[in-house]
């Protein structure tokens, strides 16, 4: 039986928002550690030079990815949450569209690097990665049946499922000692089992046969126009500096910013999986209660500066000994401030991407494309004056200082909301803050994945004994979400 009739959801409890974030939260710490293992084994056999050839490939069509979903997976979510259409129908709409455009995609993302870049290996791999693409982009329809319900099982389940497949592949290359091009043939096995799981599972809810509409589909991509803007403008946000990198300066500084950001990005899943999860609340939540979204965006932002101090705060002290575990000496130097740096830079986008949802789900998406125009252009600039002089550090230094600016206007314009920046709770963590760093230090000679351990360890302990997030908050918080599931 499927949804043929689903309009507007409703608004969703948010033990089902807990519930959901705390799913995919547990699979994807498994999933991160087998993607570390990976990241390490494959630094650690190619070298600096190879893996930096590799990061090129992955960072030039991981560019790409952000025309894999168009804005479309948002219209369809706040048009279902608001009653303006049914879920069915307009993922088939948008199953049809998919398959026109993902394979001109692929063929224009992989025919642009072909031209781009002289050297062979990397061509290889870019024409044999562009497959990615096919991939991705049939996935993304999927979203809005996970994203509306708030059930992310399946979500967290392929994610799960396919980093632990691609550390089996790792391990086999290493230990053949194959050549560079069956590594990003590798790059294939992700996409491909989320595709598979979260396709069996999306078909249980609706019916998936495409719907060729043009009439449809144009209407789609018009309301789309400007969320469209801003995850295209994202995602060559995030991807910007390593293909500046790479065009500018030499494989190795690419290999050690490869590795550095895939070390320090993978924790922005966490705040990607909160996002999601929150995504038809606040929308919905906008639509009936104006001062219920800004309580809501003002506690997202407190989860999120939360889970995004200790990040910033641990990683800087222990960038060199983790990038020193994961890579080796090679990556070492250089690494140490780079990942510094871009843990930092983490920790900012928590922040960052929870008040661009808030942009979007109070229909300011003109001002956020405007924001992300800016940060975009001014990313890139500097990323290109910093860069030829500073390599990797450079790169890293100015994703940090964009992410400020972005947070920084982010928050000025959702003023007109309500919204104002919880400096009293920013306050309230130092005291945990400054216990962590003194146990960092004190733990400094010793394995870094103890002193980290100890370090979240002691933050959390910190901040139930002095800091914002005590034991009399959870208790209040699970009394009122006990009153609201009822």
């Amino acid at each position: 039986m499927t949804d043929s009739t689903m309009t507007a959801p409703g608004p969703v409890s948010t033990s089902r928002i807990a519930h959901a974030f705390s799913v995919q939260l547990v699979c994807r710490i498994v999933g991160m550690v087998a993607s570390v293992v990976s990241v390490a084994m494959t630094a650690r056999y190619l070298g600096p030079n190879l893996y930096g050839q590799l990061t090129i490939a992955v960072v030039f069509i991981g560019m790409w990815t952000s025309l894999a979903d168009l804005g479309i997976n948002t219209v369809i979510v706040r048009r279902v949450t608001s009653g303006r259409g049914q879920l069915e129908r307009l993922v088939k709409v948008n199953s049809g569209l998919s398959v026109v455009y993902c394979v001109p995609l692929a063929a224009l993302a992989a025919g642009t690097g072909l031209l781009i870049y002289p050297d062979a290996d990397v061509k290889a791999m870019l024409v044999v990665m562009s497959a990615q693409l096919l991939m991705m982009t049939m996935t993304a329809r999927f979203e809005p049946v996970f994203l509306t319900s708030v059930r992310f099982t399946a979500v967290a389940l392929s994610d799960v499922v396919s980093r632990l497949a691609m550390l089996g592949c790792i391990v086999s290359l290493v230990h053949t000692e194959q050549n560079i091009l069956w590594f990003a043939a590798a790059q294939l096995i992700p996409p491909a089992l989320q595709l598979l799981v979260q396709g069996v599972a999306a078909s249980r809810h609706i019916s998936l046969r495409p719907v060729f509409s043009p009439t449809e589909a144009a209407d789609l991509l018009r309301e789309s126009l400007a969320p469209m803007g801003v995850i295209v403008i994202a995602i060559l946000y995030w991807r910007a500096d390593g293909v500046i990198l790479s065009l500018l300066s030499s494989h190795s500084e690419v290999g050690v910013y490869g590795l550095a950001y895939t070390i320090a990005f993978n924790m922005v899943i966490f705040s990607t999986f909160f996002l999601k999860s929150t995504l038809s609340t606040a929308t919905d939540l906008f639509a009936r209660d104006v001062p219920a979204f800004t309580a809501f965006m003002q506690r997202s932002v407190e989860t999120m500066y939360f889970l995004g101090i200790p990040v910033a705060a641990v990683g800087v002290l222990l960038a060199g000994p983790l990038i020193g575990l994961l890579g080796d000496d090679q990556f070492v130097e250089r690494g140490a401030p780079t990942l510094a740096l871009l843990f930092i830079a983490v920790a900012l986008r928590f922040v960052t991407g929870t008040l661009g949802q808030g942009l979007l789900a109070s229909h300011q998406q003109r001002f956020l494309f405007q924001l992300s125009i800016w940060t975009l252009a001014i990313n890139v600039a500097l990323n290109v004056v910093l860069a030829i002089s500073f390599g990797a550090v450079g790169a890293a230094a100015a994703l940090v200082f964009t992410e400020v600016f972005g947070m920084v206007f982010a928050s000025v314009r959702l003023r007109e909301c309500g919204y104002r920046t919880p400096f009293g709770f920013l306050l309230r963590t130092l005291g945990p803050v400054a216990m962590t760093v003194m146990v960092v230090i004190v733990l400094r000679h010793h394995h870094v994945l103890v002193a980290g351990t100890v370090a979240i360890a002691t933050y959390l302990a910190g901040n139930l004994a002095l800091g914002p997030v005590r034991m009399s908050t959870l208790s209040a918080l699970r009394r009122g979400n006990e009153n609201e599931d009822a």
